[in-house]
This record gives C-alpha cells, structure tokens and sequence, in this order.
C-alpha cells in the first residue's frame, strides 16, 4: 500500500495511490504521524470500501509524514566511499540529523541560496519508524518499520566541506524533499535489493542499489537506538550511493531551474525543482 499526504481546501488528507488515482481514507486517522502511531492498516483498509477516487494529476502532494527526527546515515554504500578520495570506511554507522525546516514535498521548488554555489543531491532510501525503539536488538528492527519513502539529501558542499559544517550544510530551509508516498513494510518486499536513480535534467546521474550498503538495515536501526530512542513517524536514512555531484568528473551542481527526480523500485519518483 502507498500512502500519501494531500492538500485539498487548504486542508491536509491521508490517500492512498491506486495508479492514476487518490484514494481519501481521511477518515481513518486525523494525520499520517497519528495513523503511524496508532499501529495499524486495519483502518485505511476499512476506509477504502467507500473512499472517493480523485485524480492523481490534480492533487497536490504534500510530504507524506512530518517527522520528529530525521536522522541520515552518512558513507553507508561501498561506492560512494570508494568515489571520496578522504573517506574513510568506518568501523560503525554515522549519522547526522536534517532539521524541521528543511523538510518539504514532492514538486516544492528549493530555493538556490546565495550562500553556496555547490548545490548537490543525494538520492536517499529512508525509514519510517513505526514502533518505538530504544537499545533495541537487531533481530527486534525489521518489526518495528512502518514503510519506506524517499529522501534528496540535497547539499550545499561548500558550506559543508568549510570547517566541516555539515549541520548548517545539510539544513538550508528545503533541503530534505520527502515523498511521493510510503510504501507500507507489509507487502513492500526486501528492502536490501532496491534499485535508487537519480536524474538532473533526465540525465541518470547515480544508479545503485541497497545490496552496496556497507551496514545493513538491522544494524543502522540497532545502533542507533542504542544512543536516541526513535519514535512512531521518525525518518532514518541509509546513504546515498554512488554518482554525487561533488565527485563527478567534472563536477554537476544544480541551479535554478533545474528539475532533480530521485527514484526508488516500489516507492516511485519524487521530483524536486530548483528555483532561484
């Protein structure tokens, strides 16, 4: 099931994706955080026998969830460290946060600041949480997930790379695209064989898969539970693969008007333009 968040009267409503269609199933919940936290699909299932179809074309998406934390595993796929002649293969998983307001949409422009003239991507397979974890073992993770969505980690590396600000690099307002929908855990197959494009302009730009992933998906979610309790509707990254436009050769930044789609197998595509 793909669920999605969408905009209609000013008002924010729960769908889900059926092909070309919505499916408004509002009724099962008040948010998509709130429908995370009560645990179960039973719900939206019910609501779909007399859910009304409403056109995909003349929806307008939202990010399918508002999470409380966005936490992003950095250097986590064997391509992307080999492709950074200062990387170091690390001994245990990395991650730094993406901060509320740099959260937005599918088809939101993001703003070019005028304090970068890197402007990178980074297609990003992410978790939504959806059982509360703390210390928890390995074995106890793959229980816990509520579904999958994308995240574009997108960058600005100057300011990044300058003193190692990866915080204020990472977190410029619009910086985290999340969408188009969650694709719910039960039926959505292996999350370690996903396929992850990203396009600049309809230019692939990275092409990998989550079998690169130097630490599976059970040991990012356990080792970082040992540090921060992770809540219903958190978001965790697993890196990004290969093909960054930093270690292009020559070097691909976005600018204003450029259109960046990152895809996922059983996710879709979100798609993000740059303004100015």
């Amino acid at each position: 099931m793909k669920l999605v968040t969408f905009i209609e009267d000013g008002a924010e409503k729960i769908g889900v994706l059926e092909d070309d269609a919505v499916r408004d199933v509002s009724s099962a919940a008040p948010s998509m955080i709130a429908f995370v936290e009560s645990g179960s699909l039973a719900a939206v299932r019910a609501a779909l026998s007399s859910a009304p179809r409403k056109p995909l074309a003349g929806a307008k998406l939202a990010a399918p969830i508002r999470p409380g934390k966005v936490l992003c595993s950095g250097i986590n796929y064997k391509a992307h460290a080999e492709e950074n002649p200062n990387a170091k293969m690390p001994a245990e998983p990395f991650f730094f946060a993406k901060l509320p307001n740099a959260v937005i949409g599918p088809d939101i422009p993001v703003r070019c600041p005028p304090r970068t003239t890197q402007l990178d991507y980074e297609v990003e397979f992410a978790v939504v949480i959806g059982r509360r974890l703390s210390r928890a073992a390995e074995s106890d993770v793959m229980s816990a997930i509520f579904g999958y969505t994308l995240l574009n980690d997108i960058s600005a590396r100057d300011v990044q790379f300058k003193d190692n600000q990866i915080t204020l690099g990472k977190n410029f307002d619009g910086f985290a695209p999340i969408g188009p929908c969650i694709a719910t855990a039960d039926n959505f197959g292996d999350p370690n064989r996903v396929s992850l494009k990203t396009r600049l302009n309809g230019r692939t730009l990275q092409d990998g898969n989550t079998s690169d992933w130097l630490f599976p998906l059970q040991r990012l979610l356990s080792f970082l539970s040992e540090v921060i309790t992770l809540e219903p509707g958190d978001i965790v990254t697993t890196g990004t693969p290969a093909g960054v436009g930093f270690f292009q050769k020559p070097q691909v930044f976005m600018k204003a008007g450029d259109v960046v789609e990152i895809e996922a197998d059983g996710i879709g595509v979100l798609r993000t333009p740059i303004g100015d």
